[in-house]
């Protein structure tokens, strides 16, 4: 399925209000985004991102990331596309598990618009949403399509939501250089991948208690009440 072109103006005004849901709701729901690059991508060349999938948020901090990083086209597989269609106008494509006709027509979609215009697909290769902090098994997707577009780079992507002692959680996202291995054999090239992984979440534990400040702030959400009365100069009122 093709995805409507943004010279619609229906699909103009749809990803617009889209996009200000997206970013409504995670200012809502988090005190903060924040983000330390190692690798970042040129807008000017396509990429393939590859991140952990632990979190419900993953798909909306996409949508934060190409805002970021300045991509004006970005594709996302999406499993349950159907649900979510408004979705498709900012770059989520159908992948769902019972069709295989649709999946073959948006990866070739994708591959004519990795090739053909300067993009970034973002890509979960452990498939399944399901919770931190373990890693799942990457699927065989990330090591075929590198093999197609070997010229493409591969950016390692890791993110952790941390409820610490703020009201709302903070989401810290962290990048590493591109990704490079030598692995011939697709098993082996697919765990050295998710070993990136691995270790990168790892750093970014550590890196996120330790040194918070080496982070950028890229989204400002709501503060705890108590940081709320502090600026406003008002004490919270007392229980009857």
């Amino acid at each position: 399925m093709e995805r409507p072109p943004l010279s619609n103006p229906l699909t103009r005004t749809l990803a617009w209000a889209t996009g200000r849901l997206i970013m409504r709701s995670l200012r809502r729901q988090f005190r903060a985004v924040r983000l330390r690059e190692r690798g970042r991508p040129d807008p000017g060349r396509s990429i393939i991102v590859f991140a952990n999938h632990h979190y419900w948020w993953d798909g909306y901090l996409v949508h934060l990331l190409q805002q970021h990083w300045g991509f004006g086209t970005v594709m996302v597989w999406m499993r349950e596309w159907r649900r979510f269609p408004p979705f498709g106008s900012l770059g989520a494509m159908p992948f769902p598990d019972d069709d295989m006709k649709t999946r073959i027509a948006t990866i070739r979609q994708t591959l004519r618009t990795l090739k053909n215009t300067p993009s970034m697909l973002f890509l979960f290769p452990e498939r399944d949403l399901h919770s931190a902090p373990t890693l799942l098994p990457f699927h065989r997707s990330l090591f075929w399509l590198h093999r197609q577009l070997d010229e493409i780079p591969l950016l390692p992507v890791a993110i952790q939501v941390v409820a610490g002692i703020h009201q709302y959680p903070e989401v810290f996202i962290a990048t590493n250089r591109h990704f490079c291995c030598e692995e011939s054999d697709e098993k082996a090239w697919l765990e050295c991948a998710r070993s990136e992984i691995a270790g990168l979440l790892g750093d970014l534990d550590r890196l996120q208690r330790s040194s918070p400040e080496s982070f950028r702030r890229i989204l400002d959400g709501r503060q705890s009440a108590n940081e709320r009365w502090r600026c406003s100069g008002r004490p919270p009122s007392q229980p009857k």
